[in-house]
C-alpha cells in the first residue's frame, strides 16, 4: 500500500531536520586545532623531532583553510545539482576522512586528512543550507539551520577540547581529535541517504532552476578573500612576527567588510536585512570570542554547561525570529547586534578564573544576540544571497583567529622573556583576550551601522523570483 502523500511531507520534513541538526554540527566541530593538548603523545607515538612537532601543529590546523577554499564552489553547485546528493557527497568525504585518521602514521597523512574534513565539510555547509531553503513556504527548516549554525560556532571549540579530555591524560589516543563526535555525521549520512529514498519514491525529481550567469559569478567571489585567508592561515605559521599577522588580518576583514556591503547592495546577491553582514559578523564574534575563552577558563576540563546555555539561547532565538516580517525583523537584527555588546562587555569585566555560572550570563547574550540577528535576516533572504553570505563567515572566523592569535602570543612572548612564570602567562592570555574584546566590540559597533544602513532601503528582486521554491513540488520534504 503506497504511503500517503501527507504522511510523506511529514517524514520527510523530519528526516530533513534531523539531517541540517546533525550535519552542520559534525562539520564544524571538526574544525578547532587542539593539537597542542595532545603534543606530548602525538610525539611520543610518531616519533617527532621538535622542529617536525610544529609540522603537527600546523597540519592539524588545515581543516578550516581547506574549507574556505571549498565552500565558494560547493555553492554554486548545489545551485545545479539536488542538496541531498550534494550533502551525501560532503559527508561522505568527511566520514572517509575521519575513519583515515585511524590509520594517520605520519604528519603528511595527518595533513591529508585535516584537509579531507574541511573539504567535506565545505560541501556540507551550502547543501545544508539549500536544503532548508527548498521550500520558501516553509520558514521552520531555515531558521533551524540558521540556530544551529549559530550553536555550533559556539560549541565548536568547547567540543573539541571536551573530546581531549575524554581519555586518560598518560595513555590518550591523539588521534580522538582527528574525528571528533563522528557519530554526528554518520546520524547525517543515514538521514540523507533516506532523504534521496524519499523523493525518488516520490516519482518527481528534483531539479534545481539553473541560475543565471550574474549569480554563479557572485557566488563564486568570495573564493578570492577566502583564499587569502587560507593563504595567510599557512604561511603566518612560519614565525611571522604577530604585528605582520595583525596588520593583514585587519586588510583581510575590512575587504571581507567591503564584499558584504557590496553584496547586500546588489540586485543578485542582496538582501533587505544584510544579511551578508550579519554573517560576517557572526562568524567574527563566535568561535574567535569562544575558542579562546574556552581554553582560558578550563582547558580540557571546560566548563560545557555555560556554553551549551549560549548554545541554547541561539536556537529559542533563532526560531520566532525567521517570521518576522520586515520592519520586525530589522529591528530584530539590530537588537541582536545590542546582546551581543551586551555580552562583550560582560565577558569584559571577568578573569581567567571565572566558572560556569559567572559565564551563563554574557554566552547566554552572546548566543541570543547571534542567533536572533542570523535568524531574522536569513528569513528575508533567498538562497543565492544566503549562500553569498555564507561563504563570507567562515573567512571571517579565521580573520578573528588571525587577530586574537598574534596577540597572545605577543603577550605570552613578553612575559616569557621577562622570566614570568605559568601564572603570569595566564595572565598575558587574559589581558590580550580582552584587547581582543576591545576590538571585537569595535567591530560590532561598525557592522550594526553598516547592518542599519545596508537594511534601510527597499528590498531589491531576487534574480530567481518565485522559482526560487526549488522544492514547492516535492512531496516527500
Amino acid at each position: 500500500m503506497p504511503t500517503p502523500p501527507g504522511k510523506r511531507d511529514a517524514t520527510g520534513f523530519t528526516v530533513r531536520l534531523v539531517v541540517i541538526a546533525t550535519a552542520l554540527p559534525a562539520a564544524i566541530v571538526a574544525l578547532p586545532d587542539t593539537a597542542s593538548y595532545v603534543m606530548p603523545q602525538a610525539v611520543r607515538d610518531l616519533g617527532l623531532s621538535n622542529g617536525e612537532a610544529a609540522g603537527f601543529v600546523r597540519a592539524c590546523g588545515l581543516a578550516l583553510p581547506a574549507l574556505l577554499l571549498v565552500t565558494p564552489a560547493a555553492a554554486a553547485v548545489v545551485r545545479r545539482v539536488p542538496a541531498w546528493l550534494v550533502l551525501f557527497a560532503g559527508l561522505t568525504v568527511l566520514l572517509a576522512a575521519q575513519a583515515l585518521s585511524a590509520h594517520a602514521t605520519s604528519i603528511a597523512l595527518i595533513g591529508a586528512v585535516r584537509v579531507a574534513e574541511g573539504a567535506g565539510g565545505g560541501v556540507v555547509l551550502p547543501a545544508t543550507l539549500a536544503l532548508a531553503r527548498e521550500r520558501r513556504e516553509c520558514r521552520a527548516a531555515p531558521a533551524v539551520w540558521a540556530g544551529t549554525l549559530v550553536a555550533s560556532l559556539l560549541l565548536a571549540t568547547p567540543l573539541a577540547l571536551a573530546a581531549t579530555a575524554a581519555s586518560n591524560p598518560d595513555g590518550v589516543d591523539w588521534r580522538a581529535i582527528l574525528r571528533p563526535y563522528w557519530w554526528l555525521g554518520a546520524i547525517a549520512l543515514v538521514g540523507a541517504a533516506l532523504l534521496g529514498l524519499l523523493r525518488t519514491r516520490s516519482g518527481r525529481k528534483h531539479v534545481p532552476p539553473s541560475p543565471s550567469r550574474g549569480e554563479r559569478v557572485q557566488l563564486l567571489l568570495p573564493a578570492v578573500p577566502a583564499a587569502g585567508f587560507a593563504f595567510l592561515a599557512v604561511v603566518t605559521t612560519y614565525d611571522w612576527s604577530p604585528g605582520a599577522q595583525l596588520l593583514l588580518a585587519a586588510c583581510g576583514i575590512a575587504g571581507l567588510l567591503g564584499l558584504a556591503v557590496v553584496g547586500s547592495r546588489d540586485a543578485v546577491t542582496g538582501s533587505p536585512l544584510g544579511y551578508a553582514v550579519v554573517m560576517l559578523a557572526a562568524g567574527l564574534l563566535t568561535m574567535p570570542v569562544t575558542g579562546p575563552l574556552a581554553g582560558l577558563v578550563g582547558g580540557r576540563a571546560v566548563p560545557l554547561t555555560a556554553f551549551a546555555a549560549g548554545a541554547a539561547g541561539a536556537l529559542v532565538a533563532a526560531l520566532p525570529a525567521g517570521a518576522l516580517g520586515r520592519g520586525a525583523g530589522r529591528g530584530a537584527v539590530l537588537c541582536g547586534y545590542g546582546l551581543v555588546i551586551v555580552a562583550i562587555f560582560l565577558l569584559l569585566t571577568m578573569g581567567a578564573t571565572a566558572d560556569q555560572w559567572t559565564l551563563l550570563a554574557p554566552l547566554c547574550a552572546l548566543g541570543a544576540g547571534t542567533g536572533l540577528a542570523v535568524g531574522a535576516s536569513l528569513g528575508h533572504t533567498d538562497l543565492g544571497p544566503g549562500l553569498f553570505g555564507l561563504s563570507l563567515c567562515f573567512p571571517a572566523v579565521l580573520g578573528g583567529h588571525l587577530v586574537v592569535g598574534p596577540l597572545q602570543v605577543a603577550k605570552v612572548g613578553a612575559v616569557t622573556k621577562a622570566g614570568g612564570g605559568p601564572m603570569a602567562a595566564l595572565y598575558a592570555l587574559t589581558a590580550a583576550y580582552r584587547l581582543w574584546l576591545v576590538a571585537a566590540g569595535v567591530l560590532l559597533v561598525i557592522l550594526a551601522a553598516v547592518t542599519a544602513w545596508v537594511s534601510r532601503s527597499r528590498p531589491r528582486p531576487s534574480a530567481a523570483g518565485p522559482a526560487e521554491s526549488d522544492g514547492a513540488a516535492l512531496s516527500a520534504g
